[in-house]
């Protein structure tokens, strides 16, 4: 049986992992097209907290979370996200 202690261990590991792993764009391509946080959630249909979370990295969105942040910035998703390994 896994202790709170494991299993927090565990979330943390995934934490830094996500942060590692998958690289973005967003705040420079939302900025740029002069959309607020709130604006990108809205049309996204998730938390602010989440676009934060997922602009500082600290979050990889789910496949259908990514794509409709990539129509409502009207950007194809593989200029949004890219594997860090990549770098464009």
């Amino acid at each position: 049986m896994l202790s709170i202690l494991d299993i927090s261990l565990n979330v943390s590991i995934l934490y830094f992992m996500a942060h590692e792993s998958v690289g973005n764009n967003i705040k420079e391509i939302r900025t740029k097209q002069g959309m607020t946080q709130a604006e990108l959630a809205g049309l996204v249909r998730v938390a602010r907290v989440s676009i934060i979370s997922i602009e500082k990295g600290h979050f990889i969105p789910t496949i259908e979370t990514a794509l409709r942040i990539s129509k409502a910035l009207g950007v194809p998703i593989e200029q949004i996200f890219w594997l860090q390994e990549e770098n464009p």
